[in-house]
């Protein structure tokens, strides 16, 4: 006769489980996990205050390549995948006669100084990264796990927001946004 699971035993080895898992994340190194986790969010949290954009995405290639090791392979490779998209659209921008050439498609020469411009590329591409996140830090995460992402997730919006304001200025609408605050309002 095959021997089966025995539900008493479930229970005890899964109690077992959970406190050794909270032995670990309370002891001498969850608490120097923690910490080192929290200062990663403090320094992603420095180069935000800063501005420095470059820096941000240089540190989340380093996030996401940690996630690698960490995580798996699936959701990591898609998080990789999705941040090779933001990096390429983030040097479209970078640059305003790409910028431009990439959006002369989309908007007529004559409308880019007053059309509102989307790049519903990128904004795509950074909702979904931060949905994977955001799956990371669900279920068993710690408090400093769950800071870790969504520092993450506040950079990258961060960089959007950056990204929409270099677009912006390379098709000229900061101009037209100005010219327009010159002008003495008639009717």
């Amino acid at each position: 006769m095959a021997k089966t699971g025995l539900p008493l035993n479930f229970v005890k080895f899964l109690q077992r489980s959970d406190n050794i898992r909270e032995e670990l994340l309370q002891g001498p190194s969850g608490i120097r996990y923690a910490k080192a986790l929290q200062k990663t969010a403090s320094e992603m949290a420095l180069a935000l205050k800063a501005k420095d954009f470059d820096i941000l995405l240089a540190m989340e290639k380093l996030a996401v390549q940690r996630d690698f090791r960490e995580f798996g392979t699936e959701l990591a490779q898609k998080s990789e995948n999705g941040h090779k998209q933001i990096m390429e659209r983030w040097r479209i921008v970078s640059n305003p006669r790409t910028a431009r050439e990439d959006f002369q498609a989309t908007y007529a020469p004559e409308n880019l100084p007053k059309a509102r411009v989307m790049d519903t590329v990128m904004e795509s591409l950074v909702k979904t990264q931060c949905r994977r996140l955001s799956d990371y830090a669900k279920g068993n995460a710690t408090p400093a796990e769950k800071l870790y992402f969504s520092r993450r997730q506040e950079c990258l919006k961060a960089v959007y927001k950056e990204h929409m304001l270099h677009l912006s200025q390379a098709l000229g609408q900061n101009q037209a946004q100005e010219k327009g605050k010159d002008r003495p309002l008639s009717r």
